[in-house]
């Protein structure tokens, strides 16, 4: 069955397709497996430098008979005689375009994913992600090394005379990602205390000693596009003993993951192994304690196939780059998250975060 999109490459489904910006949104359409690209003429001779394996056409000869997207659509079908039949087309498809092919008969399928066959990626992808992993190594050192220069004063913590703060690490972070090529478009998380028992909270004003401070970096390479994604908490100061137990327990649960991964394997069998040796720590599973699911696929985007959760159907097959990321919350102590990033290889995996796990400070 054929394929069609319209978007620029914002959409990481045609920044996969054409490996680079387009800024201008463009028509794609992919036929018995050959593609085309339908875009602005200033954009084709950039465009054709890099790419080799995509048939770039201009879309002025088809706008001098109109403007209207929908109408454009139709043409570019037409012309490719794919008129009367099913067209799959991506959940992000422009709906004015869609009701007008529907109009005139073109029968459209919403595919999710659009793309599936990022979900297994090339040795180039595993580089350019595991790339990303090392630079982000990077930025926990500067939270480790900032954490280690800091004092406990009372009730806070003192970091060059000034109390350190949830925005005062970010904005080091940040400054860090934009120095060594990152870019953070999601926003990253480094939250404290109660803030960290939410597992999306971004975090914000003083870090407390005694506290568990979670950290979540999720940059993106500025060049490459792709994102890296790691996880891990720490302690200024002393934890409690219910503290301690959580991250014992979500370690324990990670390696207990990390012992299932091969390719065949079912990615609920995994969660639930994890899910398991939670309950035996003596925490909970579901509305509290673990609430999330283990992990999940990454690549041109943050969450991507397989899902690595409790109601997934999805297999892990080799070349799948997946997190692993077991988490405990509860408000009065804290939130513990530790999350790393593996491929899947014909062995078994690969782990991609070579970065220790460091919780007290």
């Amino acid at each position: 069955m054929s394929r069609m999109h319209f978007a620029n490459t914002r959409d990481s489904d045609m920044f996969y397709v054409v490996g680079g910006s387009i800024s201008d949104p463009f028509f794609f359409l992919e036929k018995e497996g050959r593609r085309t690209i339908f875009l602005n003429a200033l954009e084709i001779g950039a465009f054709r430098e890099r790419n080799t394996d995509i048939e770039a056409l201009p879309i002025e000869k088809l706008q001098k008979k109109t403007q209207k997207l929908g109408e454009l659509a139709y043409a570019i079908l037409a012309d490719s005689e794919l008129l009367g039949s099913e067209i799959e087309v991506s959940r992000r498809f422009p709906l004015d375009v869609a009701d007008y092919l529907r109009s005139k008969d073109v029968v459209l399928n919403v595919r999710t994913p659009f793309m599936p066959e990022r979900a297994i990626k090339s040795k180039s992808e595993i580089d350019k992600i595991r790339g990303a992993l090392e630079i982000t190594g990077g930025a926990f050192r500067l939270i480790e090394k900032i954490l280690q220069k800091s004092i406990i004063s009372d009730d806070s913590i003192i970091y060059e005379s000034a109390t350190l703060t949830s925005e005062l690490l970010k904005r080091e972070v940040a400054t860090y990602f934009f120095n060594n090529g990152m870019e953070d478009p999601e926003g990253m998380i480094i939250s404290s205390g109660a803030q960290a028992a939410m597992p999306h909270h971004k975090g914000s004003g003083p870090i407390r000693p005694n506290e568990t401070i979670v950290c979540d970096l999720f940059p993106r390479n500025r060049e490459s596009g792709y994102f890296a994604d790691m996880t891990r908490t720490y302690v200024k100061g002393t934890p409690s003993p219910q503290t301690v137990k959580m991250y014992e327990a979500v370690k324990s649960a990670q390696d207990k993951a990390f012992e299932l991964i091969k390719p065949g394997a079912k990615a609920k069998v995994i969660h639930n192994a994890a899910a398991k040796a939670i309950k035996e720590a003596g925490f909970e599973v579901g509305e509290k304690g673990f609430i999330h699911s283990l992990g999940h696929g990454l690549g041109l985007d943050v969450h991507e196939t397989p899902s690595i959760s409790s109601n997934s159907s999805d297999i892990l097959e080799v070349g799948n780059v997946i997190t692993i990321e077991p988490g405990l919350y509860y408000p009065e102590y804290g939130g513990i998250r530790l999350e790393d990033v593996l491929v899947v290889v014909p062995e078994g995996y690969e782990l991609l975060t070579l970065f220790d796990k460091r919780f007290l400070i």
